[in-house]
């Protein structure tokens, strides 16, 4: 059964502000999200990725165009708050989203403002806090969490809302490599074990290869859109607009400016080097 679109926009174009002559955070873009679909939106500073992240919540509306979030249209006042429950953001900075002393507390807040039964927050917080393989902290003080431990938390805090779909804006940009790795582990398990629907918006490059579809942003415009693979594919156009590409794409692509002949598309390190050795092997070495 095909899945219904969970975003859509149409035709969207949003400026800062219009009356100062700036030019259009977004231009014009349209694309979807489905149900249940890890989508990675990348793009150089200033290319319009976070803007699409305010857009998708309602946190801003478009200057034209539509943003529809299961069926509901942004610019509707009365369909924002169940807009909000229905996709949620994570930042880049944990601190600046968490809100309480205590980690069970903190993702307690928001079930609690929901007014739940009491009981339905407590399985709420404990199911997020396993999912994000946090429960054993659930009695620390969140001050004395690493970054990634706090990241983990905010994800914690914001998935016990029980959205259908959450959107992390550069959720490892303060980490370090080991962190990213943990919290991006985390970001894939929650789409492939609750059906979560997942945007990540990023500029590490070998982030997107575990997404199920890449957009690339460029100057509030759709640069290029399809799997990682074919993605990623398009070295040239990626340099060009002044993105990095993962080192076996960087490496595949000097090699055939070289006049070695490798794949295109080769994402990871274990394809790479069955690449190279069939090559090898192709030419009696």
């Amino acid at each position: 059964m095909e899945r219904k679109d969970l975003l859509s926009f149409q035709q969207v174009r949003f400026t800062y502000d219009e009356e100062a002559g700036t030019r259009p955070a977004l231009q014009g873009i349209s694309f979807t999200v489905k149900e249940g679909e890890f989508l990675c939106m990348l793009g150089h500073n200033g290319s319009g990725k976070s803007t699409v992240a305010k857009l998708a919540n309602a946190l801003l509306v478009p200057d034209s165009g539509t943003v529809l979030v299961d069926g509901a249209d942004t610019k509707d006042p009365e369909k924002q708050l169940e807009i909000r429950k229905t996709v949620g953001i994570v930042f880049q900075n944990p601190d600046n989203q968490i809100v309480a002393s205590i980690v069970e507390e903190d993702v307690a807040f928001g079930p609690e403002n929901l007014c739940l039964p009491p009981e339905e927050i407590r399985r709420r917080v404990d199911d997020a806090l396993k999912a994000v393989d946090m429960y054993d902290y659930r009695l620390q003080e969140t001050y004395c969490l690493s970054g990634g431990q706090k990241q983990r938390v905010a994800i914690a805090g914001m998935i016990a809302m029980r959205p259908k779909c959450v959107i992390f804006d550069e959720p490892t940009a303060m980490l370090d490599p080991k962190g990213r790795r943990s919290i991006l582990g985390t970001i894939k398990a929650l789409n492939r074990d609750f059906g979560l629907t997942v945007v990540l918006i990023t500029h590490f490059m070998e982030e997107a290869a575990a997404a199920d579809r890449v957009i690339v942003l460029d100057d509030g415009k759709i640069l290029l859109e399809g799997s990682p693979r074919e993605v990623f594919s398009h070295t040239d156009t990626l340099v060009s607009s002044g993105l990095e590409v993962p080192d076996t794409a960087k490496l595949c692509y000097e090699l055939n400016r070289r006049g070695v002949p490798m794949p295109a598309d080769v994402l990871t390190e274990d394809e790479f080097t069955g690449a190279f050795l069939k090559l090898l092997k192709e030419n009696g070495a």
